[in-house]
């Protein structure tokens, strides 16, 4: 889902290109949000407490809270980082993507908060703010456009993966030490730990599914073997190109029985090798189209 750009040099970076649909949504939550927290009276369930989400049960705080802002700075820090770090990621990924990915920051965010800051602190303290999704964007950005340009504060030119660092480091760093600066640290350190995990979900998960397709397969060809339906060497050990040629070999003899006989004479392991080796042919072009990049 949340896809690596095929190329990443060094480029400027633009804040203000024109932001799509979703990034357009989570930039106008917040601020109505913020225009409404007041005569609402948001701050009485939206605001995420430790204990409110564990004790009570109020677990949509976990989402909430990233709705809401302390004063019109924070609200406008946080947009900033939204758009400027979203639009190219929802150019690259999709809305949808986008969505799911920035939830999950905040969720990911605002558990952090509420598992570790009574832990390290002691005290139940609340927080608010969007900030565990710019971490989360922050580190998406970081990662798959490490090369890019951006001028921190509008002066100092910097490569997006150095800020990811750094700004991860910060928060760290003030975490642990327990800064009295009012910042929500565990927060941003949640939601960037979140959306590194996301990048490195879909990546484990290809390669998970390419080695049980493959353990599959053998699996399938040391049958055929017992049966005498191949001369290759037997062998019980992962070997991809040969395998490969076994396997094409074996779907040749499958589909000239299909072509002479029909679908329905073919016994359900030879229709599972066929569905099995379809999938796992694919997993091997895949895999030898990412190496070509």
């Amino acid at each position: 889902m949340f896809r690596n750009p095929t190329g990443s040099g060094w480029h400027e970076l633009d804040p203000l290109a024109k932001p799509g649909p979703v990034l357009r949504a989570l930039l106008i939550l917040p601020a109505a949000a913020f225009v409404l927290q007041g005569p609402l009276r948001l701050e009485a369930w939206a605001v995420l407490h430790p204990e409110e989400v564990f004790l009570q049960g109020r677990l949509w705080q976990l989402l909430s809270y990233a709705l809401l802002h302390q004063d019109l700075l924070h609200l406008l820090f946080n947009l900033l980082g939204i758009w400027t770090f979203g639009t190219e990621l929802e150019r690259l990924w999709g809305g949808r993507a986008l969505a799911w990915f920035a939830g999950l920051c905040a969720a990911g965010g605002g558990l952090a908060h509420a598992l570790l800051e009574p832990l390290v602190s002691g005290r139940d303290i609340g927080v608010v703010g969007a900030s565990g999704v710019v971490y989360g964007l922050l580190a998406a950005y970081g990662l798959l456009f490490r090369q890019r340009r951006l001028h921190f504060l509008g002066l100092i030119p910097v490569q997006a993966g150095v800020l990811a660092v750094a700004f991860g480091a910060l928060a760290l760093f003030s975490g642990t030490a327990q800064s009295q600066d009012g910042v929500a640290h565990f927060a941003h350190l949640g939601g960037m730990a979140t959306g590194l995990v996301l990048l490195g979900w879909g990546p484990a998960m290809t390669a998970l599914r390419r080695r049980r397709h493959q353990v599959r397969m053998v699996r399938h060809l040391s049958r055929v073997r017992a049966a005498g339906g191949l001369d290759a060497p037997r062998s019980r050990r992962l070997e991809p190109e040969r395998n490969e040629s076994e396997v094409e070999a074996r779907l040749d003899e499958l589909l000239a029985k299909v072509s002479r006989e029909g679908l329905a004479a073919l016994s359900p392991d030879e229709r599972a090798f066929l569905d099995e080796a379809a999938r796992w042919l694919k997993a091997r072009r895949e895999a030898r189209r990412e190496a070509g990049q």
